[in-house]
Parts: C-alpha cells; sequence; structure tokens
C-alpha cells in the first residue's frame, strides 16, 4: 500500500475483554475503559465533556482529559487539541511509565499533530530530529511491550503512516507487529497493512504469504489483489502478477478498492482514462483494464505485458530513489503538480482531495460509524486519521511515467535544480526542470517548475551549457543581457563581491513560464516507454480500418513508404548486381474494448536496379485479419543492423457488419504509386505518402454500410485547410446516389487542382433516411 495514502485506524480492546492488570490497577482500568466506550459513540455534535473525567485524580485525570481531547481533535481537526493532549500524555507517561494506554494516547496524540503540520520536537520515544510519524511507533511500541493484547494500539502500529525517515525508522514496529500478528484479534484492514511496512523493510519474501492471509481472514479483495500484483512483479512472475492485477481490478467492489485502483492507474493515465474508470460499471473493470495496459503495448511496439512489467520496475526504482524521507512541515502542505488528481482514502472508505483534507473531513458522524465498524469493528474511541504524506517527490513521478530521462543534468551547489530531456522521434523533445522545496540542499530537486530563470547565472551555464538545446534562449540571455545588468562575473571590479543572478525582463519571464507549463502539463498526462533503434528510418505510413468484400474477417490496411537513403542494403552475388534491402514487417494490434492482441510478422526482401537516393522511397503494402471495432495499431520497420521505426495510431475503427449507417476510413491513393490492395471487388490504388502535387487528382475510395436498398444518400466531400476546420472549405463535391446494397465501395477521382499546397482534411459526409455518417483523412498538396 502506497505511503503516501496513509490509513490510521486507533482501537482499543471491548470491555470486558481479559486484560493483563500488572500495569494498571483494575478500577483504573475499568474507569479509562468506560471512557473509551464513551468516545466510541461519540458524535461531532455529542462529544464527552471534560466533565467526564470529574472523579479520576493525578495521572489517571490526565489520561483521561488527554483522550476526551485527542477525540475531539479528530472530529475538528484542532491542533489546539492536539497539542493540549500530547502535553497531558506526556506528563502521564513521565509519571506512570507502565501504563499501556497512556502511551497508545501519546501516539496517537503525535499522529495528530502530525496530521496538523507541527515540527517535531524532543521527547519520551521522540529523539531529536526524528518525525512525529516515526515518534508516534516507537510509542505503540512501548503500549505493546507492556500490554500485548492491547488490540487499540496493535491496530495503529499496522495502520499508521510509515515513517519518512524510511527503513531506519521501523525495526522495532516490524518486530513487534510480527510479534503480535499470530494472536491479536487485528482486523483484516490491519493486517493487509502489515504489508506496507514488510515491503518498506526490503522483505518482500514474506509479503505474498502475507497477502493471501490476509485475503483469507477478509481483507478486501480487490486491494489485496493489487498489492499482491505488485508483489508478484517484483518477485519476477508477471503471468501471475497480471492475473492478480485483472482479478483486483474485478472485485474491486467497495470505495476503499475503487479508490486504490484509480490511484494505481493514476501514475500513468490520462485525465480521459481516469475519467472513464470512474464511470465503469464494476463487471467491466478488468476488460478495460487489460485494454489499458495492451494497448500501451501496442502503441509503443513491445511485446504483450511487457509496459506493465516496465511499470513496476519504474515503480520500485521510484520509491527507492526519489521517496521524501524526511519531516518537511513545507511539503505537508504543498500539492505536487506531477502528482495532480490524487486522492487522500482514509479507512471508511471515503475519498477526498487534497485540497480541503483538513476541514471538515469528520464534521458530521452521519453513516460513519457503520463503515468503519464493518471493516475494524465497534467499541473504538478513535475512528481514523487520513495523514497527508506524499510518498515520493515529483522526479520520482515522472520517472513512472517516461522512466529514465536521455540526458539528466544537475546543479552543483546553492539550490539544488535538475534539467532532464527526453527524445521521442516525431515529437519535439521533452524538457523539464525540478527546483528544491525547502531550498535547504536536503531534499534534492524534488519539485517540477516550469523555468530556471530565477537560477543564478552559474546554475544556468549547467544546466544549460552542454550543447544539448535545453534551454539554448536562458542561456543567451544569461550570457548577455545577465553580464550587462548585473556587471557580470568576468566584468565586476576587483575585490567586488561577486554578482550572480539577473532576472529576465518580465515578457522574457513569462514565455519562458509559458513554455514550461506546456511542457509540465504533456509531461503529467502522457507516458511512454518506446522501443528504441540504432538509426531512425523516418517511414510515412498509412493505416486504414476497411472491410472485404469477398468475405472474411475485417482489416488494418497498411501501406508505407521508407526513404531509401535512411536503408541499409546490400548486394549479394545471387541477386545479379541488384541491391537488396531487407526489412522486417510488424503490424501490431490491440482492441480498444477487451486489449485482445493481434498481429503480423513477416520479413521481405526488397531489391533494385540501382541503390535508393535521397528522395526515393522503397514502398510497400500488408495486411492484418482483425475483428470490427476500435483497435490501436502500430507499424514497425527494422533492418538486421538495428535500423528501424515505428508509425502509430490511437484509434483505428474497423467496420462493423450491420447495424446504422456507416462510413469507413477513406483512401487517398494515387494511380501510379506501384502499391495496390484487392478489396474483393475491385483493385484500390494507395498512397504512402499522403501527397500531391499541384494539379494531380487523388484516388478516393472508402466503404458504405447500413443503406437502405433503394433510398437515395447524398455525399458532400470537403477540403478544408489545417488550422482552419471552422471557416468555408477551400473546396467542396456534394452529389447525389442511390443505395444498391447495404453496403457498397466508392470510388472516385478527385481534381485538386483548386487547392493551393498546404495540408488538408477531407471530411466525407454520406446522409440519408434520416442518418448520417462522416469519416475524415489528411492529405498534403505540394508544389512542382
Amino acid at each position: 500500500m502506497r505511503a503516501c495514502l496513509a490509513v490510521l485506524v486507533l482501537t482499543v480492546m471491548v470491555v470486558g475483554q481479559p486484560r493483563s492488570v500488572s500495569a494498571q490497577a483494575g478500577t483504573d482500568r475499568a474507569f479509562i475503559d468506560s471512557v473509551a466506550v464513551d468516545l466510541s459513540h461519540a458524535a461531532a455534535g455529542s462529544l464527552p465533556a471534560e466533565s467526564r473525567c470529574i472523579g479520576a485524580e493525578g495521572a489517571l485525570n490526565r489520561l483521561c482529559l488527554g483522550m476526551v481531547l485527542a477525540r475531539r481533535g479528530e472530529f475538528t481537526a484542532s491542533r489546539d487539541a492536539a497539542v493540549a493532549a500530547e502535553r497531558l500524555f506526556l506528563r502521564t507517561v513521565e509519571e506512570r511509565p507502565r501504563w499501556a494506554m497512556a502511551w497508545y494516547g501519546l501516539g496517537i496524540a503525535r499522529l495528530q499533530m502530525a496530521r496538523a503540520g507541527l515540527t517535531a520536537k524532543e521527547g519520551p520515544l521522540q529523539p531529536v530530529g526524528v518525525s512525529f510519524e516515526a515518534g508516534a511507533g516507537y510509542a505503540l511500541v512501548r503500549a505493546l511491550e507492556i500490554d500485548s493484547m492491547l488490540v487499540g494500539a496493535g491496530e495503529a502500529l499496522a495502520l499508521g503512516p510509515l515513517p519518512r525517515e524510511g527503513a531506519s525508522r521501523l525495526r522495532e514496529r516490524l518486530l513487534m507487529l510480527r510479534r503480535i500478528r499470530d494472536f491479536q484479534p487485528l482486523s483484516p484492514l490491519a493486517r493487509l497493512a502489515m504489508v506496507r511496512v514488510e515491503r518498506e523493510a526490503g522483505n518482500a519474501d514474506t509479503v505474498v504469504a502475507m497477502l493471501e492471509e490476509a485475503l483469507a481472514q477478509g481483507a478486501d479483495s480487490g486491494v489485496t489483489y493489487l498489492e499482491m500484483a505488485r508483489s508478484l512483479y517484483r518477485a519476477g512472475k508477471p503471468g501471475a502478477g497480471r492475473a492478480a492485477l485483472l482479478q483486483g481490478a474485478a472485485t474491486a467492489v467497495t470505495p476503499f478498492a475503487q479508490a486504490r485502483f484509480r490511484e494505481a492507474i493514476g501514475w500513468v493515465s490520462t485525465p480521459e482514462e481516469v475519467t472513464q474508470w470512474d464511470t465503469l460499471a464494476p463487471e467491466r473493470r478488468a476488460g478495460w483494464l487489460a485494454s489499458f495496459w495492451a494497448t500501451r503495448d501496442v502503441r509503443d511496439g513491445r511485446e504483450d505485458g511487457e509496459r506493465l512489467i516496465e511499470h513496476y520496475k519504474r515503480l520500485e526504482f521510484a520509491f527507492e530513489s526519489f521517496k521524501i524521507v524526511i519531516p518537511q512541515k513545507g511539503r505537508q502542505r504543498l500539492r505536487s503538480t506531477a502528482m495532480a488528481g490524487d486522492r487522500l482514502v482514509i479507512a471508511t472508505g471515503e475519498v477526498a482531495t487534497i485540497e480541503g483534507a483538513e476541514q471538515g473531513r469528520n464534521s458530521s458522524s452521519d453513516g460513519f460509524d457503520e463503515q468503519f465498524d464493518a471493516l475494524v469493528g465497534a467499541n473504538v474511541p478513535f475512528r481514523s486519521f487520513a495523514i497527508q504524506q506524499d510518498a515520493i517527490d515529483d522526479r520520482g513521478a515522472i520517472w513512472i511515467r517516461h522512466g529514465k530521462p536521455d540526458t539528466r543534468l544537475q546543479t552543483s551547489g546553492g539550490t539544488a535544480q535538475e534539467a532532464w530531456m527526453y527524445r521521442r522521434p516525431g515529437e519535439e523533445p521533452l524538457i523539464l526542470f525540478f527546483a528544491e522545496t525547502d531550498f535547504d540542499g536536503t531534499a534534492g530537486a524534488s519539485v517540477l517548475v516550469p523555468t530556471i530563470a530565477g537560477a543564478d547565472l552559474q546554475q544556468i551555464g549547467q544546466l544549460c551549457g552542454a550543447g544539448l538545446g535545453m534551454c539554448d534562449e536562458l542561456l543567451r540571455y544569461a550570457q548577455t543581457e545577465g553580464p550587462r545588468l548585473t556587471g557580470g562575473i568576468s566584468n565586476r571590479r576587483a575585490g567586488a563581491a561577486p554578482v550572480t543572478s539577473a532576472r529576465p525582463q518580465t515578457q522574457t519571464m513569462t514565455a519562458l513560464r509559458e513554455q514550461g507549463l506546456t511542457r509540465i502539463r504533456r509531461a503529467v498526462t502522457t507516458d511512454a516507454n518506446p522501443v528504441t533503434f540504432s538509426q531512425q528510418i523516418e517511414p510515412i505510413a498509412q493505416i486504414y480500418g476497411l472491410d472485404v468484400a469477398a468475405g472474411g474477417s475485417p482489416r488494418l490496411v497498411v501501406a508505407f513508404a521508407v526513404p531509401g537513403d535512411k536503408l541499409s542494403y546490400s548486394n549479394p552475388p545471387e541477386a545479379g548486381g541488384r541491391s537488396v534491402y531487407p526489412l522486417r514487417i510488424r503490424v501490431l494490434s490491440a482492441d480498444v474494448g477487451t486489449g485482445r492482441r493481434v498481429e503480423l510478422d513477416t520479413t521481405r526482401q526488397f531489391a533494385t536496379a540501382q541503390p535508393l537516393k535521397a528522395g526515393q522511397f522503397l514502398t510497400g503494402q500488408v495486411e492484418l485479419p482483425v475483428v470490427a471495432g476500435r483497435h490501436g495499431a502500430t507499424l514497425i520497420l527494422t533492418q538486421p543492423d538495428g535500423r528501424g521505426a515505428l508509425a502509430r495510431l490511437s484509434t483505428v475503427v474497423v467496420p462493423t457488419a450491420g447495424g446504422g449507417l456507416t462510413v469507413s476510413d477513406v483512401v487517398l491513393g494515387r494511380e501510379g504509386s506501384g502499391v495496390r490492395w484487392n478489396s474483393g471487388a475491385t483493385t484500390v490504388p494507395l498512397n504512402p505518402l499522403n501527397a500531391y502535387l499541384v494539379g494531380e487528382s487523388a484516388e478516393l475510395y472508402y466503404q458504405v454500410g447500413g443503406q437502405v436498398d433503394g433510398m437515395t444518400y447524398g455525399t458532400r466531400l470537403e477540403f478544408f485547410k489545417a488550422g482552419e476546420e471552422d471557416k468555408p472549405p477551400k473546396l467542396a463535391i456534394a452529389f447525389l446516389g442511390e443505395a444498391r446494397a447495404a453496403r457498397e465501395e466508392v470510388v472516385r477521382t478527385v481534381a485538386l487542382g483548386e487547392l493551393a499546397p498546404g495540408r488538408y482534411r477531407l471530411r466525407v459526409t454520406v446522409s440519408g433516411g434520416g442518418a448520417s455518417a462522416t469519416s475524415t483523412a489528411w492529405l498534403a498538396v505540394n508544389r512542382k
């Protein structure tokens, strides 16, 4: 379970359960238990007053008052109540160090103070510099050392947030949880939470067994299988891990499990995908999740299941390398840009956004007790805390989405800052900047920032001076305007204090900030794990979803053109002096609805009389039978020496037989291209380059389905200049025709003489019988 979704449930014994009385007198214990029962039934508007403690004296009175204030602080998120409760518990443990309930209460108060964002201070079992979360763990361990049957302390120790210091402050907690695991009546939720502690301590071998045990004892199956998937992937068992993940999605019916899966996909999903998950019916979640990962494999040209394996590797690396392990008061209030959309989950299964999480969380008890009791049990004095605790910084979140950067530069000295660059073929480089959170040099460059324009000249030089194009504009400004405005490092008078910073003008700052925000938005809403090649061969490809007139399966029809000068070739003796170009062709498809994957893998030898030169292309066509529906599709072309490239479409719609009026993908062909496709009824010229010279004609082909035989249908062809789709078309053609069958192929020649050079979007609209359908295609018109 992720540490940043910390769940804490605090319980005490059920009244009447046999107890050890060696540490606290029976009458005192009975009084405290009666106070606990009153607190367990308390609501926001009916909290026990401090007068409840009348009759108790000395340390017993202070313990009682501390419990009342702690419960009040839970409902109100009051910092004052938490501070007052902690003072009372501190004095009590000093006076009665063998009272388990006093240590238990001290653990509660410390967790409340952590929630309030207070800086930890030295105290009993709270060394200087140690976080409140760690100090709370030490106090709860002491309570259990005194009374190992104190169920509330056991629950709190299992479910409490992990200390920011990491495994270095977990040894005592881990040993105590192992000790009480077999005899304490811990809730299934607590047993499930123990996995976090074992995992954080690096004990992966026992995690799967503990998860199976928690599942057998009634833990939430959706959450348990989700945790099991992570553990199995870490153990190198991807098949079992994937099965567990999909089983968890299928059984994620509780709000708690749904929120955990929402968080799990949130590491790599788009905002639209998160919305889709939120609206899915339970029976569709497993199929949707299978498609979620399968389409990413296809998109990036990966083997089936490879993206999910890589995801868990990145996840483990990020949680190990970019963990926030020190208490940071400022960080507790900082919402991370990269973690946009995070949720805090509490034991009841409620979900709340980070903003406002402190206010009103328990302002009403309507339905709260019933949900809580179903997870943990009745007769408990305290309910839950949602401690806002980021687990990893923004670098970790970006690492999970995009992996290791191609270039990573760091500053030395002063405020910690970093620059990362990702290079993606066919895309603008993704350049990201990170800066320190608290500017004390202890947390590293942990937060995404739009620009480093406010850094000093030396740091700008360190991040921008590598000649990689990461921030050339800013570097030029620093090297010219900076020295002119400040006197510069090299121009300062002898003995004068160095001046190392100069802020760009407002206009420059605004432009740099907008560029940076655009890159951040791209970084936190996309993900990637593309295959790599020794050299890009830069193909142009068209992928169409079409039906077959002669029967058989619908299919993806792929036409491609590769620049000849990008390819390697040989002249084997058996080729008779011709140049031979070996090319491996793979077409991958994943059904968007089910994730079902289909692929074609073939190798062809292309021979030419002479080696191809710049401006000449190697062209070809392949087809892949698929089922009707929506598909993600990718073409991968490679050569034996490692050259290659991929071309992809996020969605290709393959026509469905029957149903309403439909228009297939529009094929824009060109006579003489040398590439043709046989539909079973006609031969269709293709044009892999998808470009025409001014004055040429395009051969249009598309399929219309769902027509009523004998009915008249109108067709309109509209050519819009790219970026001007809201303006009148540059060329429009309309015609009428009578349907002769439910499904027809349309072949037309369209003269492009009226179109000036540029890029255009063609929209084909077919209307008739009260229905209409459209399809679009892109083309380029070039000068002769």
